[in-house]
């Protein structure tokens, strides 16, 4: 078995399933080009060689990382350039993993961890991004003039081991994502995990999944998490969860054990108010240990999606505790967020008074732009704007002024993606920025009913329904749960299920009264049925809570792109006595 050190490129093309399916022909005779006039080129200008392609991937290997990297950055600059007068939903774009390690030769391949790692890199990058091991970065950093965003440490599928991840800034307005103010927001602690199974042997998974809990607690953004390094030096260490949280500038910290007995582990986590040392939230789980790394994941982005709502109720309780004249940025913004939540036409006009304070008083909050995203997106689609179109126009800026200030803000980016789709119809588009937003934290609830919205009104409502029933799975108290069960409904009513659509928009209606999304679908799906008598009772109460309901608020805040569904949705809210 031959073996060598090597730097490693894996490089894919974004999206080229779908590039294929709008046109096969124009797609393969563009990536065949760019192989011939840019790809070939540019690794023998660095000493490199092409290994193999695979469909649209490309691994690459080379003596030296600083020709791995130059090469990278030179093809994404070509590319680039390339696709430079060509519409975005038909543009090439490639992403890229870096890495330096140990591979094994057979004959003109190489296989091996080195090349795992890289092909996982590429598999985290976002578009148009080359992301590199922190291995690359330490061999390169003095010998090449890019600069380079510190990802932390990344739990990579299939990798035994954390990778710390870096990615690399080729533009002069890159920048790394401005630092939380530990003053202005909680800072969150995840203390090592207690391992009580008595096997030394079961460190490593218990210290990955407390890994995976700090990466995925990370991906929210909305407060500072503190790094790895910091947290790990209480490994082992009884000490008094106040001390813990003085000296590591921490409001909350969360702790857990995991105690293994056969094939069967339980997990105990808990959150706990660093200065009372009060418990606010504590969970126990217990599953088969079938699959490590899913078992992992699943448990990371369980505690998560339980911590972060009751940071969120701590702090609002904090915030409604103070005297108006102490209110900072963040303050406001949880009154908001909190006044939000009540799904009414009045909270909402309070809501964007606070963050209209938020904004005055941190006009770089990308948290407070992405709440007035929301917050227009609701008052737009509820019927509660004056103006139905201007609200949702507005959304979509609020949206954009988050991620120019913050591009990894996921509730930003999920947001643009909603006011792309009710602004401009763009169905491709919207659907790419939910996805990326999923991207930004698979664990956060909201981007998931944002993407199965879109799905939704893309005519794949069957697509639609495992993101929102994941929703309510992954957090039973879900603040727009309402709306999400609404959303359900409309998916089963254009499957054709009417039973099932008017039993969730019952449910969902029973939830929050004044969700007149929910009564909309409920009329509808009574009316499909043939419930005559029940849909005009329902649209009565619908039209008392919304006077205005017409066929240009359909126009306005359903946007279908199949004229069938449209117009299925239509018929039957005429056939209660609607839209006349």
């Amino acid at each position: 078995m031959e073996r060598r050190l090597a730097a490693i490129i894996a490089a894919d093309i974004v999206g080229y399933s779908r590039l294929v399916g709008q046109e096969e022909a124009g797609t393969v005779a563009a990536v065949t080009a760019l192989r011939a006039n840019v790809i070939e080129p540019a690794v023998a200008a660095h000493a490199g060689r092409i290994v193999k392609t695979m469909g649209d991937g490309f691994l690459m290997e080379f003596a030296s990382a600083v020709n791995a990297v130059g090469c990278a950055v030179e093809i994404q600059r070509r590319v680039d350039e390339a696709g430079a007068g060509v519409a975005a939903e038909s543009r090439i774009v490639f992403r890229m993993g870096v890495n330096v390690g140990d591979v094994i030769v057979e004959g003109d391949d190489i296989l091996g961890d080195g090349v795992n790692v890289a092909a996982r890199l590429e598999g985290s990058a976002e578009p148009g991004d080359i992301r590199l091991s922190a291995a690359v970065v330490e061999q390169v950093r003095d010998r090449v003039a890019f600069r380079f965003e510190d990802l932390g440490e990344h739990r990579l599928k299939n990798i035994a081991r954390s990778v710390h991840v870096f990615r690399l800034l080729r533009h002069a307005t890159d920048s790394t994502p401005e630092p939380v103010a530990f003053t202005s927001r909680p800072a969150v602690a995840v203390l090592p995990f207690a391992n009580l199974s008595g096997d030394p042997a079961e460190d490593y998974f218990v210290d990955g999944l407390t890994e995976d809990i700090i990466t995925t607690l990370a991906y929210w953004r909305w407060f500072p998490v503190i790094a790895r390094n910091s947290t790990f030096v209480y490994k082992g260490k009884p000490t008094h969860a106040r001390d813990i949280g003085k000296e590591l500038a921490a409001a909350y910290l969360v702790e857990g054990s995991v105690r293994r007995g056969g094939d069967r582990i339980r997990i105990t986590a808990q959150l706990i108010d660093a200065a009372s040392g009060h418990h606010l939230w504590v969970e126990r789980f217990e599953r088969d240990m079938d699959d490590v790394f899913a078992l992992q994941e699943e448990i990371a982005s369980r505690v998560a999606v339980s911590v972060e709502p009751e940071i969120q109720r701590a702090e609002e309780a904090h915030a409604l505790r103070t005297r108006p004249k102490h209110l900072g940025a963040w303050d406001y913004a949880l009154r908001a967020l909190a006044l939000q939540e009540r799904m009414s036409r009045t909270c909402h006009q309070e809501a964007r008074e606070a963050l209209t304070q938020a904004l005055r008083l941190d006009p770089r909050s990308a948290f407070a732009w992405s709440l007035l995203a929301l917050c227009h997106y609701h008052e737009g689609i509820l019927g509660w704007a004056p103006d139905r179109g201007a609200a949702l126009k507005a959304s979509l800026e609020a949206a954009q002024r988050a991620i120019d200030i913050d591009e990894r803000d996921w509730l930003g980016q999920a947001l643009e993606g909603m006011g792309r789709l009710w602004t401009e119809r763009d169905h491709v588009a919207a659907l790419e920025r939910e996805e990326h937003a999923v991207r930004l934290n698979p664990s956060a609830p909201l981007a998931r009913h944002c993407l199965a919205c879109i799905l939704e009104f893309s005519g794949r409502p069957a697509d639609a329904i495992p993101h929102l029933q994941a929703v309510l799975r992954l957090d039973p108290r879900y603040r727009f749960a309402s709306l999400c069960l609404a959303d359900e409904a409309m998916c089963r009513f254009l499957m054709d299920d009417f039973a099932a659509s008017s039993s969730l928009a019952e449910k969902a209606v029973r939830l929050q009264p004044s969700n007149v999304r929910a009564r909309q679908r409920l009329v509808a799906a009574l009316s499909a049925q043939g419930r005559n008598d029940e849909a005009r009772s329902a649209a009565a109460e619908l039209i008392h809570l919304q006077p205005d309901f017409s066929l240009e608020y359909i126009e306005t805040t359903y946007p279908f792109q199949s004229g069938a569904d449209r117009q299925a949705f239509v018929t039957a809210l005429q056939g209660a006595g609607l839209l006349g």
